[in-house]
C-alpha cells in the first residue's frame, strides 16, 4: 500500500497501519520530518523533491534518503493497487 503523509499528525496516525513492503511518501509539511524519520523501517520512505525544495530542506542530511519528483510520485501510485492520504 502507498501511504501519502501530509503532516506530522498524519504520520503519527499512519504508523499504526504501516506494514512491511509499504511505501510511504512524505509531501507538503510532512517533509519537515526528514530529520526525524528512521529510514531503517520495514517500509520504504520517499520525500517529494519539490516540497523539500519549497521548504529549503537539504536532500543530503547524512541519512539514506529517497527523494522523488512528481514522475516518481506517479510511478508509486501506479505500483500500488491501494493508497491512502494522511492529513
Amino acid at each position: 500500500m502507498l501511504h501519502i503523509i501530509k503532516s506530522e499528525v498524519g504520520y503519527q496516525q499512519a504508523k499504526a497501519y504501516l506494514q512491511k513492503g509499504d511505501d510511504v511518501l512524505f509531501v507538503e509539511s510532512a517533509c519537515y520530518l526528514v530529520v526525524s524519520i528512521d529510514t531503517t523501517q520495514e517500509w520504504q520512505c520517499y520525500f517529494l523533491e519539490q516540497d523539500m525544495d519549497a521548504r529549503g530542506l537539504a536532500k543530503d542530511n547524512g541519512q539514506a534518503l529517497q527523494v522523488t519528483d512528481f514522475k516518481g510520485f506517479v510511478e508509486l501510485t501506479e505500483r500500488h493497487v491501494a493508497s491512502t492520504t494522511w492529513d
